[in-house]
């Protein structure tokens, strides 16, 4: 993956995600802290990355904005989340979409089409970022069926790009 485009963000821009980010969890909003340079970045496979110091940290999905693994991994995670057991674990992280039996909890208040972070059980650690195919209410219902389309995992291009 190339970064084909690089550029600093207008002010206009910081404050749209700032405000997303904000109203997704406010821990995510920490990611654009006081006096943190925000660059855009844009891959050649279409991809929008936002830099935070020089760091990848945010990027772009169907036209909302959300944390990257790494951004993820650095404020933690408080909402929009769904957990997996152990078991899900190398599947997750090789790119598998995400099934009901795996999952051990999740935000009740997710709606379908939101963007999730994937947990792993045992340390909470962020290992992908996906679109949530079901609401809360239908995590709850049902039992088995793919819950979450996986978009960003750890290991993928995204996760081993180097700026």
């Amino acid at each position: 993956m190339k970064i084909k485009e690089r550029y600093f963000a207008k002010q206009k821009l910081v404050k749209v995600l700032r405000e997303e980010l904000s109203k997704a969890s406010p821990s995510f909003a920490k990611l654009l802290g006081d006096k943190a340079r925000v660059e855009v970045a844009k891959t050649e496979e279409g991809i929008t990355l936002f830099l935070i110091n020089g760091e990848p940290k945010i990027f772009e999905v169907e036209g909302r904005y959300f944390p990257m693994l790494k951004g993820a991994l650095e404020v933690g995670v408080d909402r929009l989340y769904v957990v997996v057991d152990a078991g899900a674990v190398p599947y997750v992280v090789n790119g598998a979409d995400i099934m009901r039996p795996g999952v051990v909890e999740y935000d009740t208040e997710i709606e379908a089409g939101d963007l999730v972070v994937v947990l792993e059980e045992r340390h909470r650690k962020p290992i992908a970022i996906g679109k949530a195919l079901w609401s809360g209410e239908e995590f709850r219902e049902r039992e088995k069926g793919k819950c979450v389309k996986n978009i960003h995992h750890v290991g993928d291009k995204i996760w081993k790009l180097e700026i």
